[in-house]
């Protein structure tokens, strides 16, 4: 799949994490749902397809009991 496969969420929700260092800072799914203004549920969902549709350009781990997400 490619970028253009994705909807208008994933897409901004990609944004948000390339724009981000949430490599070096620990993903909070609260902040990005009122960043983007949508339910933390949606949040989820859209990450759960990013990493399907885009799976080469996205990274979620966790480390030292924090979540991180990268965006290439």
């Amino acid at each position: 799949m490619a970028m253009k496969d994705l909807s208008d969420l994933e897409l901004r929700i990609y944004e948000y994490v390339r724009d981000h260092d949430f490599g070096n800072y620990p993903w909070v799914t609260k902040d990005a749902a009122k960043y983007l203004k949508v339910p933390e549920d949606d949040i989820y969902r859209s990450l759960a397809e990013l990493t399907k549709k885009i799976r080469d350009n996205i990274w979620i781990y966790y480390n030292n009991g924090e979540l991180h997400i990268v965006a290439d």
